[in-house]
């Protein structure tokens, strides 16, 4: 139940939290959420205006405000889909075409982009099938927009299983509000309904947000629609490191030293990252935050590259060759190294976290061709898991731990592989066209990215985790490759 206290409190209840963006959002409590009273409209508060901290140095100050509204829901409450499922069917919904709020002017641009960029998010999921908006009966019209304005027979007839309803309006300086709505048409009950303003930069986050919050509604799990992916782009002569959206949107340049720059890994936090960079001579190992401050980790002779850091982010492992024999060695957040894991006299590098922190997987050559391999995060009980191909590199443990995706060449080509690591079953994931390589998890576990030269260049792909569909989310005649997808960047 909720207490008199959330009652009382800002939008009913909820916490205000600092999160890894630096946004400032509003949180439902553990135990309480709130929904729009079906008798009358919606009781709309705001927060003040909050500065956000933006990614790169370059960038100003921006003030956004993001205003959180629900309706109460059972505690336990349904979850739709089961998306761990062996077979989920998707559920059909409609997305009406967004309208203006009261005493708001009509803006096309706002209007169709936020509704493509929820449908594509939608569509994405492999959870929901959008249905095509010339089957919708029901006149689009701001009067129709909040519960009790609208007859959900209209929504019945053409077989949607939910509603999305959203209205906008831009206010003084360019700021825009959105305001969603989830309905469930068989229940005729709303959901879930929220509000958010920002710029017209952050239309797409505020959309993007929604779309989790819809994924989390009715499946019970996280969406990833709010998280971003590093890269690395052939500039001139060098290899620069880039930032995107998940879906390929707010391309943004991190490295700009004209260098060879590898190996791109996000900090646990999502705020920064670690990558190889050739920039003083010697490939070292760097840590820069989204802010721009960056600290040298690594320096002297040999090699140091392909850093991942441990879950809890307190340890770094990276390969580290020493008079010309790479192992495998573990170093603090500052780069001091504490330990030597690998001793062979093989080629030992890749080294890749399992979820829990007590395994690393990682590549070695020790019986003759690059192998995947798993070891305890002590290097102790080394144990070999791939035996099909003669080359399988690159690990990438799921963050549900039950499987690692990996670089195999297969015909020729290269292909991405599926790797069971108890049982050590393998299964290809891609693998029809050209070289695809360089595997990285979403946070969910749910979708694998990776760079393909099918059509020629490199560009960056996602592929959910039963290889059914793939998407591609880089253009342009540069190569894109070597993708990292970031954790959770916000906390819903």
């Amino acid at each position: 139940m909720t207490s008199q206290k959330g009652i009382n409190a800002p939008i009913g209840g909820a916490q205000i939290k600092n999160l890894n963006r630096k946004f400032l959002i509003c949180e439902e409590s553990e135990n309480d959420t709130f929904r729009f009273p079906r008798s009358k409209k919606p009781r709309m508060d705001f927060l003040r205006p909050y500065k956000l901290m933006n990614y790169q140095r370059a960038m100003t100050m921006i003030a956004i405000l993001l205003v959180c509204m629900l309706a109460p829901l059972p505690v336990g409450a349904k979850v739709y889909l089961d998306i761990n499922a062996p077979a989920t069917r998707r559920m059909p919904v409609a997305v009406q075409i967004p309208v203006p709020l009261e005493d708001s002017k009509a803006n096309n641009s706002i209007s169709m982009e936020v509704r493509d960029v929820l449908a594509a998010d939608l569509d994405f999921s492999g959870v929901f099938r959008v249905l095509d908006p010339l089957l919708y009966i029901e006149e689009t019209d701001i009067s129709n927009l909040r519960f009790d304005s609208f007859d959900f027979a209209d929504w019945e007839l053409i077989n949607a299983e939910a509603l999305i309803k959203v209205g906008y309006a831009v206010l003084e300086n360019g700021v825009i509000e959105l305001e969603f709505h989830l309905y469930d048409v068989f229940r005729k009950e709303e959901m879930i309904a929220k509000k958010w303003r920002g710029t017209s930069t952050q239309l797409r986050y505020m959309v993007h947000l929604f779309s989790n919050v819809i994924m989390k509604q009715i499946t019970g799990e996280e969406g990833v629609f709010d998280t971003s992916l590093l890269y690395v782009q052939n500039v001139g002569g060098g290899k620069e490191i880039f930032r995107m959206d998940y879906d390929g949107a707010n391309q943004k340049q991190i490295t700009r030293n004209r260098q060879l720059n590898l190996s791109p890994v996000w900090w646990p936090d999502g705020d920064g990252l670690v990558y190889t960079s050739y920039k003083d001579g010697s490939p070292d190992l760097y840590s820069v935050s989204l802010r721009g401050n960056e600290k040298r980790l690594t320096r002297g002779m040999g090699v140091d590259v392909g850093a991942d850091y441990s879950p809890d982010g307190k340890t770094i492992s990276f390969m580290k060759n020493v008079d010309g024999n790479p192992d495998i060695y573990l170093a603090d957040t500052n780069g001091k190294i504490n330990t030597r894991l690998t001793w062979m006299k093989s080629i030992d590098t890749s080294p890749s976290w399992s979820p829990d922190g007590k395994r690393i997987a990682f590549v070695s050559d020790r019986f003759g061709t690059p192998q995947i391999f798993v070891m305890n995060a002590d290097g102790e009980n080394i144990r070999r898991i791939t035996y099909e191909g003669n080359y399988n590199t690159s690990p990438a443990w799921s963050p549900k731990g039950d499987l690692i995706a990996y670089t195999s060449r297969v015909n020729g080509k290269f292909a991405i592989a599926l790797a069971d690591p108890e049982t050590t079953e393998t299964r290809l994931l891609v693998g029809e066209a050209g070289n695809n390589e360089s595997p990285s998890w979403s946070p969910d576990g749910r979708f694998v990215a990776f760079s393909s030269n099918r059509d020629g260049v490199y560009q960056i792909y996602l592929v959910d985790r039963g290889g059914r569909r793939e998407v591609r989310v880089t253009f342009g005649s540069r190569d894109n490759t070597a993708p990292s997808w970031s954790p959770k960047l916000t906390t819903k």
